[in-house]
């Protein structure tokens, strides 16, 4: 009689793998006392919120090196708006609206306040990733 499967939906898939680091893997997640298939789920899920550019929901499965690469990502998007509205001449005149009262009525090209949206949008996300990345060092710090 065939083992039970841990999770209900699930295909049974074959590929390949380097017959050393599988075994190593195996052995190594033995002492953890979690499985192969666990381990390339987790892996596929962070993959294809890497891929979808979505952070994963559960922030205890949050991977420190794919923030990294996140935050670098973000950080290179939101100098390239800037310099992209400060092209356009109206990236000051943004900010003091910004600080003001924040976005009001927009009668002219909505083209750069879109893109302003998508600024402050980009750079908020990018400040929680800081925020994160920040805790996960901390926490790092103090184990040692």
């Amino acid at each position: 009689m065939p083992k039970p499967r841990k999770y209900a939906d699930t295909i049974v898939k074959s590929f390949s793998l380097e017959r050393q680091v599988y075994e190593r893997l195996k052995q190594a997640l033995a002492l953890q006392g979690r499985s192969i298939s666990e381990e390339v789920n987790e892996l596929l899920r962070r993959r294809l919120a890497e891929i979808e550019n979505a952070v994963i929901p559960n922030e205890e499965n949050l991977n420190y090196e794919a923030l990294k690469r996140e935050h670098v990502k973000l950080a290179e998007e939101v100098n390239r708006l800037i310099k992209l509205l400060q092209k356009d001449g109206t990236y000051d005149q943004l900010m003091v609206t910004a600080a003001e009262l924040g976005l009001q009525k927009w009668n002219e090209d909505k083209t750069a306040l879109h893109i302003f949206i998508t600024l402050i949008e980009t750079s908020k996300h990018k400040k929680a990733i800081e925020r994160k990345l920040e805790q996960i060092r901390l926490k790092q710090g103090s184990s040692h």
